[in-house]
């Protein structure tokens, strides 16, 4: 199951880039163009039977909704296998290392295994926010000057 969820997420990162999104979003008509681009670039590299979902949803004219559901096939998939997702958004890039202490500290605190997704966004400034088993953790910059502001506006802070 775990090769499968590995290829699938694959896929849904690979449809996500600018290139990609652009071939699959072209008109119903042109669903025998989008069916080849997907052949050739990853019936090599993932499961017949996943090649054959992403050939079914677009042959139904449905290929806007591959990534979204391959997202929730991972969903499940993790947790079917007892892993769950953190959904990390950061100031900036993060190392290796840093993802890897991430994972290893949230599996720790969770008591189970978890996979981290990243997204950078510089607007807040600096921090972490986490999604994870519907708990929001929210560490950033931005949400801390928020509160400042908020508790100046209130007279709370002196």
């Amino acid at each position: 199951m775990g090769d499968f969820l590995d290829q699938a997420a694959f896929v849904r990162d690979a449809l996500k880039t600018d290139k990609c999104r652009k071939i699959m979003e072209l008109p119903r008509s042109a669903d025998e163009e989008k069916r080849k681009f997907l052949e050739s670039v990853f019936a090599e590299r993932i499961h017949d039977d996943l090649m054959g979902i992403l050939y079914l949803l677009t042959a139904e004219g449905r290929a806007d909704e591959i990534t979204r559901t391959l997202t929730a096939f991972i969903n499940m998939g993790t947790v079917y296998t007892g892993r769950t997702t953190a959904y990390v958004v950061s100031a900036t890039d993060l190392s290796e290392i840093q993802i890897e202490k991430l994972e290893e500290a949230l599996s720790k605190k969770l008591k189970k295994p978890v996979d981290v997704e990243i997204e950078v966004d510089p607007s807040l400034i600096g921090g972490l926010y986490i999604s994870v088993d519907g708990c929001l953790i929210d560490h950033t910059v931005k949400k801390q000057l928020s509160d400042l502001k908020e508790s100046i506006k209130r007279g709370i802070l002196k």
